[in-house]
């Protein structure tokens, strides 16, 4: 029988060889985990660090001499993910080493260029300029950008790995548990926040499925307000065709880049409900704005028990007064990882 240091789970010689023999040459690394429990947690980086090291001992002597130095070639690129200089590629998803100091670099192996800070194609208009004025030139002087609209900004502003910092394009559905096809991180894309397969180390969670932590003005939470709610929201601030958001369907049995075709509605930006929906959240996490100031009574209490704020209704203490400790939880800071305008 054979184990992994990682649990304690036993697996006979047969299988343990068969199982990592079929990860190592179909799957991505971080798949290289136990059979039974599926343990270690992906999500932590020491922990997967000392785990590899270990396995390295281990799969020397079960595996073919082939299979055991592809093993040596994955682990080296998920070594190289972790160098502040690598970079994905956002033409054909190649990855790389970049040591200059341009904000133009060319992918040698695909020899497309693209803006090594935001990662978009190259343009000759980003030449000389930053990112944000490269992007407000869009905005105010590209015509197929203002063709696109609103559909534009949400498929230039998809969802970015947190871990990796590889760049999608595309939604698929709505479902807000991401995982990175690249790195194998899973965090919501809603808010960047790790999914945790297991019990997380955050303090008093007793939750040891699968789960996450969102922040209050998360999309997680916030895709179920109205939209006439979140334009209230907004005002903190003081600030009938079909949808035409790319998404990645599955046709056929493969997957294909096609608009959304949902039915908009009048006052929405030529966007479906949902999609109208995600713009507003977008806006609201760009300016930090709190969806505190908007809860019900019902939606305080459920707040509190979410983020451990434990406060219970003194004896002889009215409603009022109660309620008012209760938004307390406003003192919460929200989370650092939703994307916010700087």
């Amino acid at each position: 029988m054979r184990s992994l240091t990682s649990c304690q789970c036993s697996v006979c010689h047969e299988c343990f060889t068969q199982h990592f023999t079929v990860a190592v040459r179909d799957k991505h690394i971080r798949d290289m985990v136990c059979p039974v429990c599926s343990g270690p947690d992906i999500n932590d980086p020491e922990h997967l660090d000392s785990y590899f090291s270990t396995l390295d001992i281990q799969l020397r002597d079960c595996l073919d001499r082939e299979v055991y130095e592809l093993f040596h070639k994955k682990l080296t690129e998920h070594a190289l993910m972790k160098d502040p200089m690598f970079l994905w590629c956002c033409h054909c998803t190649f990855g790389f080493i970049y040591d200059g100091d341009q904000l133009k670099v060319t992918c040698p192996t695909c020899l497309k260029s693209f803006c090594n800070q935001c990662k978009k194609p190259w343009e000759p208009q980003h030449q000389d300029v930053t990112c944000e004025q490269f992007q407000q030139w869009k905005r105010e002087s590209d015509p197929d950008y203002q063709r696109q609209g609103l559909a534009g900004f949400l498929r230039d502003n998809g969802i970015t790995c947190p871990h990796c910092r590889f760049q999608y394009a595309l939604t698929k559905g709505g479902c807000m548990h991401f995982s990175c096809s690249q790195c194998r991180y899973q965090f919501c894309s809603g808010c960047n926040n790790p999914f945790h397969t297991t019990a997380c180390k955050t303090a008093q969670c007793k939750i040891t499925g699968l789960h996450a932590h969102h922040p209050r003005d998360c999309l997680f939470y916030l895709r179920d307000w109205e939209p006439a709610q979140l334009q209230a929201l907004l005002q903190v601030l003081d600030r009938g065709d079909a949808c035409g958001v790319m998404l990645q369907k599955e046709e056929g049995g493969q997957q294909i880049d096609s608009p959304c075709g949902v039915q908009t509605l009048v006052g929405q930006a030529g966007l479906c409900d949902k999609h109208y929906r995600e713009y507003l959240v977008s806006l609201i996490n760009g300016h930090s704005l709190d969806p505190a100031v908007l809860y019900n009574e019902q939606e305080v209490a459920v707040a509190c028990q979410r983020y451990q704020v434990e406060v219970l209704q003194g004896e002889g203490e009215d409603d009022r007064a109660f309620q008012a400790r209760q938004r307390k939880l406003m003192e919460v800071p929200l989370g650092e990882k939703v994307p916010r305008i700087s």
